[in-house]
């Protein structure tokens, strides 16, 4: 049961379709918008390209290409007879911005097909998905034909990824949705793409498909645990006001790379230490172990006493000295449990950090995701999560769809008005040069003289928005910069924005705690419509120079950038769209791989 929403206002048409693309399986979602009519989101069930399987909610995210690089299909979808094929998996985590553990990186296949980039397997799930979505809707919506017709080329994309995730995967899964042909490659069509974490689109789904979420009320605290196959997103809300919901975020959001497969990960690592100078120990037989222990064990167990069992070749396999019995692998409830402890104790550990103390207000727990199926899991969480004082819920639907359908909410419902920064943003600076500051005189060699003929030392950085701070959806942050130039006043400006994760509240030199410093990106703005001043020094050519002001959108889930200046002939504020860049993909790596 969804909730009550209040009639389309829009002028004309348009299709909202989400995509959500996991590390083990993936989903699609997808609203009519109708002037007048009520919003229904309707998850996508079947396959693409006419392979039908009704009531398959997830599509499996292992591909398979051909050795020319060929797009072939995803697990279950096709028929492969053969072994002249590349099967990838956990190919999604190839855009993290972080280092993965040494558990995914052992498991994950970091082959890429012939001539593939990443963005190249993305673009061709994410078109795979989209055909999907677009067969579906033909063939179940009424005049479905014609319905699509009239809104094919006004379709709002929304692309759901990691809470961990910034604008550089933003960036890449953008061209990724271009090159695959779903939106088109104009500004018009990369504006119709839109972000959301998974966290926020689960908090969607649970406000609007479970009897809590449907009945929150202003002051209560909302818990968000998204158990996927790679990470466990981590995010909390409070309640504004229910008439109609409007919540805000209430801490940073998480991610943890502790999702289920990481637990299948550390299963098959032990079984190979186990099965060590073993015949047993082929790349064959991991890779059964780890998708038998995955489709099996992992999903059931909720008892750490006694004997587990993993189904392992024929009931005429024997191997004691393996563990083997009767096409059985024996393992202890102990050792099982030792498998999803680091991913339990970090979410515990995570959620913690933020909640000391016992709650006193009304507050509830949501457990989604396809790692959410685990029965120790939900168990163990649960546990710990009544310590703390949550009202536990796990949503009885399938919740794998959670995310996609969320997605869409997202963009519908519209619930969360404000977010909290994840670091601190801050632009480097070069101060005038004062001999008598202590801090000048440590730095005399990082001096400079500008194109005005101004003595200015280098390496300073100035905050825009601290860490941990609470931003509403328009809260814009400037700053003020300046751009010389000899010979010809700048025409463009490209100035670097830094992100600082240390624990400082106001750093001051980018040199004092350089590990914790780090571009996040630069904004491209044209400026040459600002107005400047001249000065002809003592030597060389005239210097010029124009002040402007950088204007960073940071409540949105997306950076957005512009610059602004005062008009010398009326006194007003003049503003122009930037260009955020990020840095370029092709020059980045992860592994062996070319992103």
């Amino acid at each position: 049961m969804d909730i009550p929403r209040i009639r389309y206002s829009g002028p004309s048409r348009k299709l909202v379709v989400a995509l959500d693309i996991g590390t083990t399986f993936s989903g699609a979602a997808y609203a009519f918008l109708d002037p007048g009519e009520v919003p229904r989101i309707q998850p996508v069930t079947r396959k693409a390209f006419l392979v039908f399987i009704d009531l398959v909610p997830n599509i499996p995210s292992t591909l398979y290409y051909d050795q020319d690089g060929n797009f072939l299909g995803v697990e279950n979808g096709v028929d492969f007879q053969d072994d002249d094929f590349l099967r990838l998996k956990w190919w999604k985590l190839l855009l993290s911005s972080t280092e993965l553990p040494i558990a995914i990186k052992e498991q994950m296949i970091a082959e890429l097909p012939r001539g593939k980039t990443i963005i190249d397997v993305y673009a061709d799930f994410m078109g795979y998905l989209f055909e999907s979505t677009k067969a579906l809707f033909k063939t179940s919506e009424p005049n479905g034909e014609l319905r699509w017709d009239s809104v094919s080329e006004n379709v709002e994309l929304i692309l759901t990824h990691p809470n961990g995730w910034g604008g550089l995967q933003q960036t890449l899964l953008r061209s990724a949705a271009v090159k695959a042909g779903v939106v088109p490659d104009t500004p018009a069509g990369h504006s119709s793409i839109h972000f959301v974490t998974e966290g926020e689109a689960s908090f969607s789904f649970c406000a609007t498909r479970t009897h809590a979420g449907r009945n929150l009320k202003p002051g209560e605290q909302v818990l968000i645990i998204d158990a996927g196959g790679g990470t466990i997103d981590i995010s909390t809300y409070k309640v504004l006001d229910n008439t109609p919901l409007q919540v805000e975020e209430l801490y940073e959001s998480k991610c943890l790379y502790q999702g289920g497969e990481i637990v299948t990960a550390r299963a098959t690592e032990m079984v190979k230490g186990a099965w060590s100078g073993s015949k047993l120990n082929t790349s064959w037989n991991l890779e059964m172990f780890s998708q038998r222990f995955d489709e099996g064990l992992k999903r059931v167990f909720s008892d750490d006493h006694g004997s587990q069992y993993v189904k392992f070749g024929t009931p005429k396999e024997n191997d004691p000295s393996c563990g083997i019995k009767a096409g059985r692998l024996a393992l202890t409830g102990a050792q099982v449990a030792e498998f999803f402890e680091p991913s339990i104790q970090s979410t515990v550990d995570c959620i913690k950090d933020n909640f000391k103390h016992r709650l006193s207000v009304n507050s509830f727990a949501f457990l989604v995701g396809g790692f959410a199926t685990s029965p120790w899991l939900s168990e163990q969480l649960q546990r710990q999560l009544l310590d703390i004082g949550f009202q536990f819920s796990k949503p009885e639907m399938d919740t794998n769809k959670a995310v996609a359908i969320g997605a869409v909410s997202y963009y519908v419902d519209h619930f969360v008005t404000g977010r909290v920064s994840k670091f601190t943003y801050g632009v480097p600076c070069e101060t005038q040069y004062n001999p008598s500051d202590p801090e000048h005189m440590r730095r005399a060699h990082r001096l400079t003289t500008d194109a005005m003929g101004t003595k200015r030392v280098t390496g300073g950085f100035r905050t825009m928005l601290s860490r941990g701070t609470k931003v509403l959806e328009d809260r814009e942050i400037r700053h003020t910069f300046y751009m010389a130039s000899e010979g010809a006043p700048p025409q463009e400006a490209l100035p670097r924005i830094v992100k600082y994760t240390g624990s400082l509240v106001s750093p001051e030199w980018e040199d004092e705690e350089q590990e914790n410093f780090a571009t996040l990106c630069h904004v491209k703005a044209d400026i040459s419509a600002a107005p400047h001043t001249s000065k002809r020094p003592k030597r060389g050519r005239i210097g010029y120079r124009r002040n402007f002001d950088m204007i960073l959108l940071v409540g949105l889930t997306e950076l957005k950038a512009q610059v602004s200046w005062v008009d010398s002939a009326t006194g007003k504020e003049m503003r122009s769209n930037a260009v955020v860049v990020y840095d370029n993909p092709s020059e980045k790596t992860r592994g062996d791989v070319s992103i």
